[in-house]
């Protein structure tokens, strides 16, 4: 997204229309994640330490009435049983929260395992589209855009309460099941082994609390959604813009209510980096430069609770604002280096050449660069709306340019108009 024409001072590149130490690089960057345990991580660590410590008297004694041959296979089938009972207890979860969300109207957009994306992905032409709810390893949007919030709300507490209560359900099904039925010895220290792994994660999941990489526990999502406070309001206002920019609706009709409520509210969050993010991306369109100042600097200082792609977005954004606004190469490199394996599409490279040669003083090239360039790679890509919302971006970067150019013309003519006419009157007196 691009920013507005040339500014009416002399020199652009000294002007900071608010105070940006981190865009600036006069202050480092923040970590990328905070030091230490959580609460809901040091409770699960802590609990974990004591239910092995519980459990080795009893794995001792299922491994002796067994096998205490360590070669035979009944021996490494009770070593790992813990082991399993943990896996079975977190794929509860997770699948709690799919059965959940698929009632509650959301649709599986992917599902990552490791490196394995099974699904499909936000397709547009600029790097700002992406999942609209990231859960675990599933990605989801809803599946009809409502406009009635406390619909969403509602959907959304649904989802939030589907992982705990498998957990939970999960939990007692398995430690009932040993009594229930005539049950082997190590089937049964399996099961409760289960049981407890998943009422475990069931509390921890319950907790409300805020990991080190910026995401809401399930209980402090529950917790926001009842309470309907200013952190609801920014989750569901974030999940809204990308549904907007997934669906090509351009950030500047965004509603400017929520997009600026949601980037004030101010905590150690991914939701405050990503507020702040689409904040930046509407005040940008809307060619509010103060404004997009502002929520850029807001959100490099919430840089440490990005995703690795988003915090590639970002950087490349700090180094085209850079160049194309403050006409500072200079800088525009340092924030191009910090895109780690520098990971950037064709269109974003396209993108941040023409920045920078405008940076660098060369106005035409950095013009017939985008027109045949840039916009040529946009209509390679896929029909879509985010392809559309991508050209009319380019072609108002490209209008913006134009004007750029022609106002430095006329203020060069008007420079030598001025040397020359001192010149003039003098040789006019000479004459007489």
């Amino acid at each position: 997204m691009e920013l507005t024409a040339e500014t009416k001072l002399s020199s652009p590149q000294h002007y900071s229309p608010t105070s940006t130490p981190v865009l600036d690089v006069f202050r480092p960057l923040p970590p990328q994640t905070k030091d230490g345990l959580s609460a809901g991580e040091y409770f699960l660590l802590s609990s974990l330490i004591i239910l092995t410590l519980v459990a080795i008297p009893s794995l001792r004694a299922v491994l002796a009435k067994i096998s205490p041959d360590p070669d035979s296979v009944a021996f490494w089938i009770a070593l790992l049983a813990p082991f399993a009972a943990s896996l079975a207890a977190y794929l509860t979860h997770e699948t709690g929260h799919l059965i959940a969300g698929y009632f509650a109207g959301f649709k599986i957009m992917r599902i990552k395992i490791g490196p394995l994306n099974l699904g499909t992905h936000a397709h547009c032409g600029e790097p700002y589209c992406g999942d609209v709810l990231t859960l675990g390893l599933a990605a989801l949007k809803p599946r009809v855009n409502h406009q009635d919030d406390s619909g969403l709300r509602r959907r959304l507490l649904f989802l939030a309460l589907g992982g705990p209560s498998a957990n939970l359900l999960f939990a007692t099904a398995f430690a009932v099941a040993p009594i229930m039925m005539r049950s082997g010895f190590l089937l049964s220290f399996a099961l409760r082994m289960a049981a407890a792994f998943s009422g475990l994660l069931a509390i921890t999941a319950l907790l409300p609390d805020v990991n080190r990489r910026g995401n809401f526990s399930d209980g402090a999502r529950l917790l926001m959604l009842l309470k309907n406070d200013e952190k609801a309001a920014r989750w569901i206002s974030n999940m809204r813009c990308q549904i907007a920019l997934n669906q090509g609706k351009h950030p500047r009709d965004w509603d400017e209510a929520c997009v600026t409520q949601a980037a004030a509210v101010n905590d150690d969050s991914r939701d405050a980096f990503v507020a702040r993010w689409m904040a930046y991306l509407w005040a940008a369109e809307r060619q509010d430069i103060t404004c997009a100042t502002k929520h850029l600097e807001g959100a490099l200082e919430s840089l440490g609770y990005a995703t690795p792609k988003l915090r590639n977005n970002l950087f490349l954004e700090a180094a085209v604002f850079q160049a194309w606004f403050r006409d500072n190469p200079s800088k525009a490199l340092f924030w191009v280096y910090r895109i780690r394996n520098k990971k950037l599409t064709r269109l974003q490279k396209q993108r941040l050449d023409i920045a920078l040669l405008w940076a660098e003083g060369r106005l035409f090239d950095a013009w017939e660069k985008l027109c045949l360039g840039y916009l040529d790679l946009l209509h390679e890509l896929p029909e879509s709306p985010g392809r559309h919302l991508a050209e009319e971006s380019a072609l108002e970067w490209k209008r913006q340019m134009e004007s750029r150019m022609l106002t430095r013309a006329w203020r060069s003519m008007y420079s030598i108009s001025r040397q020359i006419e001192p010149a003039a009157l003098q040789a006019a007196f000479a004459a007489q």
